[in-house]
């Protein structure tokens, strides 16, 4: 068992619901994790279940053991194709405007739950719109640990966040389609490989972020995985570490413009931040590195603003 910041009023089961996974965990009023459940019921892949349904398969007998315990979630969850639309509230916010913004949902197996907003950016300049589900609890969580200046937090995944915090604030943020662009980019095309796994320490990784430097654009760039393949830059298992080099290079090339006057925190331990640790040191980014749970501290920090 794991022990966080304690001093909870009663314990949280604390849900990461996303387009493709579910996370659970349980956590006691003095900060120890006394248990884990994972789930690959997504948003997406709900296949015709209710949420209520699912959650109560996996954490069910949680409530039974712990009746007082409160249900808090965030993700896509709370978009208008999960469980019930939570309205985005607006950036600048920081930890009062995402507890205001909370919404509770009955529940039959657990009463209520509560699900966190997720935050809208509209930028007036460029007069475009970006969201988050779920990375601002993320934010959330790191807004003591990072330094009084502030940070620019970067959130590697299926949709990739960078997002600008100052004085415990989510400023703005812009998101990166990388991951989801991989998957679709390297499943039954002309640069999927052999199948095999990118890898973050091959030459091939390395070579497509020194391509995402160069001339000619991502969509040119990409069929250089096709081209490098043919002949003998690298082999067919070696292309979809290319690609994924190829796409976290311009993602940091561009995320770094977009945030050039604050310190870069990366979060999360997963095969993505891993990814891109290895992308910024490559590419000279200087970064700390916050391996933690920080979507489980920002659960925390919500929870405890709430009535």
């Amino acid at each position: 068992m794991t022990t966080l910041s304690p001093l909870l009023p009663a314990p949280i089961i604390a849900v990461d619901w996303g387009s493709t996974h579910l996370r659970a965990k349980l956590l006691l009023p003095d900060g120890t994790v006394a248990a884990n459940a994972a789930s690959s019921e997504g948003i997406r892949h709900l296949g015709g279940r209710d949420c209520d349904g699912i959650l109560a398969t996996l954490c069910g007998a949680w409530k039974e053991a712990h009746p007082d315990a409160k249900v808090v979630m965030s993700g896509m969850i709370g978009s208008r194709e999960g469980w019930c639309e939570a309205p985005y509230v607006f950036s600048p916010c920081g930890l009062a405007d995402l507890a205001a913004g909370t919404i509770r949902v009955p529940s039959e197996t657990f009463g209520e739950v509560t699900i966190i907003p997720g935050v809208r950016r509209d930028d007036p300049e460029t007069k475009t719109t970006d969201v988050m589900r779920g990375e601002e609890t993320q934010a959330a969580g790191m807004f003591a640990l990072l330094p009084g200046s502030g940070a620019t937090l970067c959130l590697p995944g299926t949709h990739s966040k960078w997002v600008r915090c100052q004085d415990e604030k989510i400023e703005s943020f812009r998101t990166w389609l990388t991951g989801e662009a991989y998957d679709r980019l390297t499943r039954d095309s002309l640069i999927s490989g052999d199948g095999s796994p990118a890898d973050p320490g091959s030459p091939a990784f390395s070579l497509g972020l020194e391509q995402a430097k160069g001339p000619g654009g991502l969509l040119h760039q990409l069929f250089l995985g096709r081209t490098g393949m043919l002949t003998g830059r690298f082999g067919p298992g070696e292309v979809r570490s290319f690609v994924s080099g190829l796409l976290i290079g311009h993602e940091i090339r561009e995320a770094s413009l977009f945030s050039a006057d604050l310190p870069v925190w990366l979060i999360g331990d997963t095969p993505a931040a891993e990814a891109t640790a290895a992308g910024l040191q490559y590419l000279g980014i200087a970064h700390d590195r916050f391996t933690g749970d920080a979507h489980l501290e920002g659960i925390m920090a919500i929870t405890r603003l709430l009535d």
